[in-house]
């Protein structure tokens, strides 16, 4: 009798590897939704590197575990979770070395196990297209169990999708960004010196400029933003920056000068390389062993902590972050509540918007009080303690900062915002625009829009991204920061885009932003701004919508998809495979 092997092939073939692909493709991203969640409350990882490793493992465990129900040997189990799991740490490498941005990473980590699953499955289609390992539904709740994780994958992949289109690259210069020489600033050795630390892989604009203008505009004060190398600094929410000097470079004016440093501000950097991480953490030691004054802003007291000068010692940061540095540094006495400590050499802020009380702490030392009340006045800064620190609110997370997580994933409003800039612009102004949309209120994405390179009220240059009308046709608003700005109306509208003037008044930069959130979006994502900047706002007048019910209304229509896809899916399959 002639014995007719059955051979992988037709279309119930072809209809059984696509479902069990799609059934491998949900467990990996339900592996990732479901451990995501317990390593970052669990473990606190702040390490780009880490985290990204442990959602690999994540996404692998739900293959793994599919696998295991759909009766697969322990050898195709392990090649598949190792297809989904190696690609993470092949792609760190070049991270590591600086030459794949995170972005990059996250993103190109999640496709090639994609692709590396499709092509084990055909490799091995004989094995993947066996009756023997399909999986039946052998009760109600099972079925049901798989509607409502096939409806919360739907709206978890248009997260993941969005979060990283809006924000994965939010610190990453462009590549063929154009060049332009820092503006030249005369140094006198008569004045104290400060240095403004930045970093080639992204630093934080608000911590960076908010010390920057109060300090800069007494004119009492020698300053300089510093690298270690880089000669164009990216800055949150698509602003670049070109700094003063290097650290060879400011050691040499220095020398010429015949002076020393007086103090170093280190702001939020965004992940530095192991390599500039060294040299950052080298440098600041140097600089406090020869006398100066150091002052963390923010999660700069990270950098701070990781060259030891604060073991030992009481320091304070941003509360969201505090879990994650008691655990990396525990060797330091970390503190919350309060705007600053001061610690004699070291001064450590909290959150963001306390850098502006830090830097002007930093000139009650360095100068004198005077000096401090009357750049207080001058920045219209509300919250000044004059010689003491205060104390603040105690944050942590609340069920209404679920907000942010509607805001990343499904705001349906304007998201793209273009930033129209141009010279003589305040720092404080130009912060306030790029933090609060990008990575507080998480609502969009902004880009520094114009002619060419332009220098700040207090010296700094920056260079835009594009220009008005070549990234006109992408965008949703046209803002234009800057009292100068709004009282010259200096902007035209362009491609059916209003330009909108923020800063119609004087008063503190970042108030009229917060109002502009609320009316825009909703009170709570501007509420939920103002609390991650540290930054009390019962004076601010927010009015608008209380809640994102647009981005809410989306989530349920995902919701309602995803459980309706789980239902229909099934039954598409099962005619195909009758009908054959």
């Amino acid at each position: 009798m002639t014995n007719h092997e059955r051979r992988p092939g037709g279309v119930r073939t072809a209809a059984r590897l696509v479902w069990h692909y799609f059934e491998l493709v949900i467990a990996a991203g339900l592996g990732m939704m479901l451990l995501d969640p317990l390593w970052v409350s669990v473990l606190e990882v702040a390490r780009f590197d880490l985290y990204i490793l442990l959602m690999a493992a994540g996404m692998a465990a739900g293959v793994a575990l599919w696998m295991l129900v759909r009766r697969h040997a322990r050898p195709r189990i392990a090649e598949m979770s190792l297809a989904v799991f190696l690609p993470f740490p092949v792609l760190l490498v070049p991270f590591w070395l600086g030459a794949l941005p995170a972005a990059s990473v996250t993103l190109i980590g999640h496709v090639i196990p994609m692709v590396l699953l499709a092509a084990a499955m055909i490799w091995r289609r004989a094995e993947y297209a066996d009756p023997r390992h399909r999986f039946r539904f052998r009760s109600g709740w099972w079925r049901g169990t798989a509607i409502v994780l096939a409806a919360l994958l739907l709206p978890g992949a248009v997260s993941a999708v969005n979060t990283t289109g809006k924000f994965g690259d939010l610190y990453t210069a462009p590549a063929n960004a154009t060049t332009a020489a820092p503006a030249p600033k005369t140094h006198d050795p008569a004045k104290p010196t400060v240095a403004l630390l930045v970093g080639g892989g992204g630093t934080n604009v608000a911590d960076l400029l908010g010390p920057y203008e109060v300090l800069a505009g007494t004119g009492r004060v020698n300053t300089y933003v510093v690298s270690s190398g880089s000669r164009l600094a990216p800055l949150t929410g698509g602003l670049d920056l070109v700094p003063d000097l290097t650290f060879p470079e400011l050691a040499r004016l220095l020398d010429e000068q015949d002076d020393t440093l007086d103090a170093v501000i280190v702001p939020a950097l965004q992940d530095p390389g192991p390599a500039e991480l060294g040299s950052i953490t080298r440098w600041l030691r140097e600089q406090s062993a020869a006398g100066a004054l150091t002052m963390s802003v923010c999660t700069g007291a990270r950098t701070l902590a990781a060259s030891g000068l604060l073991d030992g010692r009481t320091a304070t940061s941003h509360w969201l972050r505090m879990a994650g540095l008691r655990d990396d540094f525990p060797r330091v006495g970390w503190v919350t509540g309060v705007r600053y400590v001061d610690d004699g050499d070291i001064i450590s802020t909290a959150g963001v918007l306390s850098g502006v009380e830090g830097a002007l702490r930093m000139l009650e030392r360095l100068v004198d009080p005077g000096s401090a009340r009357e750049a207080a006045r001058r920045v219209h800064w509300p919250h000044y303690s004059p010689g003491a620190a205060v104390r603040i609110a105690e944050s942590r997370l609340q069920p209404p900062d679920l907000v942010v997580a509607l805001n990343a994933s499904y705001n349906p409003g304007p998201s793209s915002i273009g930033v129209r800039v141009a010279g003589g612009i305040g720092e404080l102004e130009l912060a306030s625009v790029f933090i609060s949309y990008t990575e507080h209120a998480m609502v969009g994405r902004t880009v520094a829009l114009g002619d060419g390179p332009f220098r700040s009220r207090h010296g700094l240059t920056f260079v835009p991204r594009s220009t008005v009308a070549a990234a006109a046709d992408g965008l949703d608003r046209l803002l234009v920061p800057g009292v100068d700005a709004a009282r010259a109306r200096a902007a035209d509208g362009v491609a059916g885009l209003r330009p909108e003037f923020l800063h119609t008044e004087e008063e503190f930069a970042f108030d009229p932003v917060l109002r502009d959130i609320a009316r825009t979006y909703d009170v709570q994502t501007a509420l939920w701004t103002a609390k991650t900047m540290e930054y009390p706002v019962s004076h601010v007048g927010l009015g608008g919508s209380a809640w994102p019910w647009p981005a809410t209304l989306v989530l349920l229509v995902l919701v309602l998809l995803g459980g309706a896809a789980a239902v229909v899916a099934p039954l598409a399959f099962r005619r195909i495979r009758t009908s054959h």
